[in-house]
């Protein structure tokens, strides 16, 4: 039905879209071209502008939202998830903000300026409010009173949560569990533990234990104990995608540079490059400490990517799997066991690459009439050089973040073009260190 969509006459795209979830919605409007998405967004109820907004991409909704009046924004607002809202709402420009926030309802407008005290590595940050509370002295009955009434309004109605007076977190009750209890009986006869973070922890870490723990709604507590929220899974998932790119931008020297011109890109670019560029400067002083194999025998020259490129390939892997063991705060145990398991692979794949290159190499010199090295010692060379490189790779893309983490400094941002240096510089020395011994005694 949505393919034909744009055939459809507008009662028949109103009905189509009154009944639609708001993913396929999403779809829907990111299929269309700029002046279809604009007809269909105009012919959206505020409920149906809201649930789009939460669904597409912060970038994507921000810049929908700026083109809209201040009254207009204000109402879809109003029928989204608190979260959600203040998500975009943060990413507004200061001005449309200060004209936005006076057009809010009274009871929105203190939601937001409570999620909004907290930074974006908080976990209040990505809490939602939108759940209902409820106390140990009430009866069943009245509590399924509250829930009816109140569920429309609410985000998450799967669990009640239970507070003492002084608002001071207690437990949870299932609403499965509370539709299978028989009147009369009090909450404080249904009630059970549940686990929790506090608003101020690190983002990273809650995400992390709500990951581990396989929970899919995680209360909130502030330092006193109250509750003052509750994350879901949806915005755990949300925020540990987020987190997982912003380590993978840091590996790579790289920020968040959607938003940046060219120019100021690369200028942001430029002295990681240029660091590189020093980096670098010991591999070439190797190279020439070498001169004199490489002047007799080019095809050392000729065959150095061959390693290179398996050695690069293979660090990268153990650096990949050693910040994933890192970012879930393994116990020193378990790294310590994954190092050795690292090294016992690399050791085995080493062995099974060098042989392969032996023989890759002995068939490209002998396809080669050009070539006219030993093709036994040389393929020798290349498959010594291939063990010992991938191993000693292998070690360093294992041990240096763990190294780094423990001095206190972010792993996934000092990783990256430290092993890359140092594995180019192991591999050249290895590489050219094996072929200078075993010309001297062979050749």
């Amino acid at each position: 039905m949505l393919e034909n969509y744009k055939e459809l006459q507008l009662e028949e795209k109103k009905l189509l879209i009154e009944d639609l979830h708001a993913y396929d919605l999403k779809e829907l409007y990111l299929s269309l071209d700029e002046v279809e998405q604009d007809a269909l967004f105009d012919i959206l109820t505020d409920e149906k502008k809201a649930d789009l907004l939460s669904y597409l991409d912060i970038d994507d909704a921000v810049e929908l939202v700026s083109e809209l009046e201040v009254s207009e924004q204000a109402d879809i607002f109003q029928e989204m998830e608190p979260d959600d809202a203040i998500d975009i709402i943060n990413e507004l420009d200061e001005d449309e903000k200060a004209l936005l926030i006076p057009e809010l309802e009274a009871d929105f407008k203190a939601e937001y300026i409570s999620l909004s005290q907290y930074s974006e590595q908080e976990t209040g940050s990505i809490m939602t409010t939108s759940f209902l509370k409820i106390t140990p002295d009430m009866e069943i009955k009245s509590v399924m009173k509250l829930l009816i009434k109140d569920a429309p309004e609410l985000e998450i109605i799967s669990k009640l949560y239970v507070v003492d007076k002084h608002d001071t977190f207690i437990g949870i009750v299932p609403l499965k569990k509370l539709i299978k209890a028989k009147s009369p009986l009090f909450i404080q006869d249904l009630y059970e533990p549940s686990q929790f973070v506090f608003d101020k922890d690190d983002i990273e870490d809650s995400v992390n234990f709500i990951q581990e723990s396989g929970i899919n709604l995680c209360p909130v507590l502030n330092e006193q104990n109250e509750l003052v929220g509750v994350i879901t899974l949806d915005d755990a998932i949300d925020t540990y995608e987020d987190e997982m790119i912003e380590d993978f931008q840091k590996m790579t020297l790289l920020g968040d540079e959607s938003d940046e011109k060219p120019f100021a890109s690369a200028l942001k670019r430029l002295p990681w490059l240029v660091l590189l560029l020093f980096l670098a400067l010991p591999i070439a002083r190797l190279a020439l400490t070498f001169e004199h194999v490489l002047q007799s025998y080019t095809i050392i020259v000729i065959l150095q990517p061959l390693i290179l490129s398996m050695v690069g390939n293979a660090g990268t892997q153990t650096l990949t799997f050693s910040l994933i063991m890192l970012s879930d705060d393994e116990p020193n145990h378990v790294i310590k066991k994954n190092i050795l398991y690292e090294l016992l692979s690399a050791v085995s794949s080493g062995f099974i690459l060098g042989s392969i290159s032996f023989l890759v190499t002995i068939l490209f010199i002998l396809i080669n009439p050009s070539l006219d090295q030993s093709p036994l010692l040389f393929g020798l060379i290349i498959a010594l050089s291939v063990w010992c490189s991938i191993t000693t790779g292998t070690f360093f893309s294992s041990i240096i973040p763990v190294s780094i983490k423990k001095v206190g400094l972010d792993p996934a941002a000092a990783s990256g073009p430290l092993i890359t240096t140092m594995i180019d510089i192991s591999t050249i020395i290895i590489y050219y260190g094996l072929a200078s011994i075993l010309i001297g005694v062979f050749l």
